[in-house]
């Protein structure tokens, strides 16, 4: 267990300085972009690319980190209607699908980002391998499986309170 426990806040660190430094890769970009365009009338035609990029990465990070907060949208209807150790096995249930999801999902992402036509893309301004814009798949739902991994192993132990 406390293998997890560290491991989701080792990960979540490394979510946060990630989001930050691409929350900051795109604003830069976009502004300059902006600047270049409609006030020295000569645009960056990369600009829109690596924004968006960086927007697509910082979502995958996001929705992880999502789910470490545990800040994610949810209808509680059901669970609402329960109380006890009844709650608390729906609970452990549902977390276990959510890890299910994340760990089938990561190994689809890991199979697709592998295959022979992903390495022979490129993007069309940067140029760059489409790998690396691919990358924020496999790397997000890795990282959304070990804080599912973790939430779902701490539901089990018999002292868990749900939420905390």
């Amino acid at each position: 267990m406390r293998f997890f426990a560290r491991l989701s806040d080792i990960v979540y660190r490394i979510e946060k300085f990630l989001a930050v430094i691409l929350l900051g890769v795109m604003t830069l970009t976009l502004i300059a972009g902006v600047i270049f365009r409609y006030f020295l009338n000569a645009p960056l035609f990369w600009s829109d690319e690596l924004a968006m990029f960086s927007f697509v990465w910082i979502t995958f990070l996001g929705g992880s980190m999502a789910i470490k907060r545990q800040q994610l949208a949810a209808v509680t209807i059901f669970m609402d209607r329960f109380s006890g150790r009844t709650r608390r096995v729906l609970a452990s249930i549902s977390l276990g699908a959510v890890a299910a999801f994340c760990l089938s999902f990561l190994a689809l992402s890991v199979s697709w980002i592998l295959s022979p036509t992903i390495s022979y893309e490129t993007s069309d301004a940067l140029q760059i391998p489409m790998f690396y814009p691919y990358l924020s798949v496999p790397v997000g739902i890795c990282f959304m499986s070990v804080h599912a991994l973790f939430f779902f192993i701490q539901s089990l132990r018999p002292d868990h309170k749900e939420g905390s």
